[in-house]
């Protein structure tokens, strides 16, 4: 891409529908936003998206969308925005050697999945759940027994990462002790305590929430040994990881009467939409099951909505990358009026950045800036003129591990 790009030339393609107000940072550069919410064949997509330099997609699905083929003939395109979970409609791996980011907004759910957990610690402590199916079923019961405040109550929790700690935060707020438990050395919030162990938080707590991320070795953290080692009448909630507990285990457990109920919103396995669910856990009493939906509220879809098109305004703006999935991470100031920006996105190897200076040394360059993710590396590199851009992008796209290299000037 030797010119710079003008900004009502920039075209972006919508194949889902946004959350509110989502395109407004699109509106405001004045950017040509399309709609085609039909699906397409694989054949469609790649003639579809041949004149489009964003692509937009928010459909929970796992169904393979911008496959390799359809990424390595979108010559246009410069990135793509997740709205919703990012799985495997994207072919990472291709979108990054072609050059291509990928923007999500993978930290603006934390408090609606911390709500979550703590109204599900009340309605459990209460047994809210079973109390209303009974009463709707015009069952009278006022027994209460087994039914607590969870004031002074402990709550453990395993994973003290962004939703661990803004948990943590909500649960004072209620007046309960908080400890947790990660393989980091992480600094409390609040009032919070660090535990050595996780079997030293498990015989301490009445409440223990699972926030921990999907790597292998959290795979059955909560087994049958760990679910014995819980206080008598405690609750397990799992938010995270549907591989992290041992459902079997968990059910067996509730039914004995070592634990007193569970809050379960991730599972082992999770039925395509409006298909069938089988658990262990169904018809358990004082059990809350609800569908892998805990970060899906009104107000986290508006803030997802904001980032990732802020993040694609400011990537073609200025070459910031921070919130993207597939690019080293670089936030760049904007560009000076007078000066121009290259942006070049190479593979990683050795010898690139001395070929890459061996042509910038010929000119005034004030600024640069390097990082490196997987295979490649991104550069940004301010020279004060505008003269001699398309001059320096010519050469630097001649060498043989230039991926994309672009020019951005200030806005005039």
């Amino acid at each position: 891409m030797v010119s710079p790009l003008v900004k009502k030339d920039i075209k972006v393609l919508l194949l889902d529908p946004l959350p509110e107000g989502s395109t407004s940072h699109f509106d405001l550069q004045h950017y040509q936003v399309d709609e085609c919410f039909t699906p397409l064949t694989e054949g469609e997509l790649v003639k579809k998206l041949s004149d489009y330099h964003v692509v937009c997609l928010s459909r929970d699905s796992d169904e393979p969308i911008l496959t390799e083929d359809v990424l390595r003939s979108a010559h246009k395109l410069l990135a793509i925005g997740v709205f919703g979970q990012l799985s495997h409609q994207i072919d990472m791996e291709t979108a990054q050697l072609m050059g291509i980011a990928v923007f999500t907004a993978p930290y603006q759910h934390q408090a609606s999945v911390a709500e979550l957990i703590i109204s599900k610690i009340v309605l459990l402590s209460r047994q809210i759940g079973d109390k209303s199916r009974e009463i709707h079923r015009k069952e009278w019961n006022k027994t209460s027994n087994n039914c607590n405040e969870v004031r002074g109550k402990t709550l453990g929790i395993v994973g003290y990462g962004h939703i661990g700690s803004q948990l943590g935060v909500m649960a004072e707020a209620l007046s309960m002790r908080v400890i947790f438990y990660d393989t980091l050395a992480l600094m409390p919030i609040g009032r919070a305590q660090p535990v050595n162990s996780l079997n030293e938080l498990l015989e301490q707590s009445d409440y223990v929430s699972i926030s921990i991320s999907s790597e292998a070795e959290n795979k059955n953290l909560i087994g049958k040994e760990q679910i014995q080692k819980m206080k008598k009448g405690a609750y397990l909630l799992n938010h995270s990881y549907g591989h992290a507990v041992d459902l079997d285990a968990l059910a067996e457990a509730i039914k004995s009467g070592h634990l007193r109920g569970a809050g379960i919103d991730v599972f082992p396995e999770e039925p395509a939409k409006s298909k069938e669910f089988k658990s262990v856990l169904q018809n358990v009493f004082n059990v809350i099951l609800t569908p892998h939906y805990a970060p899906n509220t009104i107000e986290t879809s508006i803030r997802i909505g904001s980032e990732v098109t802020l993040s694609i305004v400011r990537y073609i703006k200025d070459g910031t990358t921070s919130g993207s999935v597939n690019f080293p991470s670089i936030a760049a100031s904007e560009v000076k009026p007078g000066h121009c920006r290259i942006l070049s996105m190479h593979r990683n190897v050795r010898g690139v950045l001395r070929e890459i200076d061996h042509i910038l040394s010929a000119y005034n360059v004030g600024k640069q800036v390097l990082d490196t993710k997987d295979k490649v590396g991104y550069l940004i590199a301010d020279v004060s003129t505008e003269k001699v851009s398309t001059e320096i992008v010519s050469q630097m796209a001649m060498l043989a591990n230039t991926i994309r290299t672009r020019i951005v000037v200030a806005d005039k």
